[in-house]
C-alpha cells in the first residue's frame, strides 16, 4: 500500500487451510496474500456466491449496526450515499434508505458501470468488509476519497489484522478473496497519505473524513 519493501509474515506450512504465504510491510503495518495465490475474477465471483449476508439474517443486520451507527452520527440524514462493493446484496443500502439516505449500490464482481456520482460527490460511500479484498489498496481508496465531496466521510469495515501468534488460527484470512489484512496503523497511514482525518469508532470500523483539499493523495 505504501510503496516500502515487504517482510514475510505466514508460511501457510504442511496441511494449513491458509490459501498462501503472507508478506507484511513493516512501514505501514499491511499485511497481504503473496500474489501467486490470488484467485482470478471469475473465482472470485463464484466464491462471493457462497457468502450468506442476506437482509433477514438478524446476525448479519446486527453486524451491519457497528458502522450504521457512527455513520449516521456523523452524516446525518437526508443524505446523498455509494455503497461501494455491495455484493449480490445491498442489504446496507436497503438499511440505509429506511432512515431517510438516498443510496446507490454498486459491486464490480456483479453490477454494471459505476453509478455516476452528485456534481459536488457523494456525502458518503460505505465500504463493508470489502478492503481485504483490494488487490491495489492505495489505489481503491484513492478513488473512493475522490469521488467524495470535501468533508464527506468513507466508511469502512473490516477486520484488524490480529498479533503475530494469533494469525495461523484466525479464521479471516482462510477465505481464499481475503488478499489484505489492515490493523489500525495502517488506515491512519492512508489517512495522512491522503491529506484526511479518520476515526476508530468501533472495532473494525473507520470513518476518513476527506479533507478540502481537490486531488485527495499528497503528492
Amino acid at each position: 500500500m505504501c510503496g516500502h519493501p515487504t517482510q514475510p509474515f505466514h508460511h501457510r506450512g504442511v496441511g494449513s487451510a491458509s490459501p498462501g504465504d503472507y508478506r507484511r510491510c513493516p512501514h505501514c503495518g499491511l499485511s497481504m496474500l503473496e500474489a501467486d495465490a490470488w484467485l482470478d475474477r471469475e473465482e472470485e465471483r463464484a466464491y462471493y456466491k457462497t457468502h450468506e449476508n442476506r437482509p433477514g439474517d438478524p446476525g448479519y443486520l446486527l453486524h451491519l449496526e457497528r458502522l450504521i451507527t457512527p455513520l449516521t452520527q456523523a452524516i446525518p440524514a437526508p443524505a446523498n450515499g455509494l455503497d461501494w462493493g455491495c455484493g449480490p446484496h445491498p442489504v446496507l443500502a436497503d438499511r440505509l434508505r429506511t432512515k431517510g439516505y438516498q443510496m446507490a449500490a454498486w459491486d464490480p464482481a456483479f453490477g454494471p458501470a459505476q453509478p455516476a456520482a452528485p456534481a459536488d460527490g457523494w456525502d458518503f460511500i460505505t465500504c463493508t468488509e470489502v478492503i481485504e479484498h483490494l488487490h491495489e489498496p492505495r489505489t481503491s481508496l484513492k478513488a473512493m476519497l475522490h469521488r467524495i465531496r470535501p468533508g464527506g466521510v468513507l466508511a469502512i469495515m473490516t477486520e484488524w489484522l490480529p498479533e503475530p501468534r494469533q494469525f495461523n488460527r484466525w479464521h479471516y484470512r482462510r477465505d481464499p478473496t481475503h488478499v489484505a489484512f489492515y490493523s489500525p496503523n495502517s488506515l491512519r497511514w492512508a489517512a495522512q497519505h491522503f491529506g484526511c482525518t479518520v476515526e476508530l469508532p468501533a472495532q473494525g470500523v473507520a470513518l476518513f473524513t476527506r479533507s478540502q483539499c481537490t486531488d485527495g493523495e499528497h503528492p
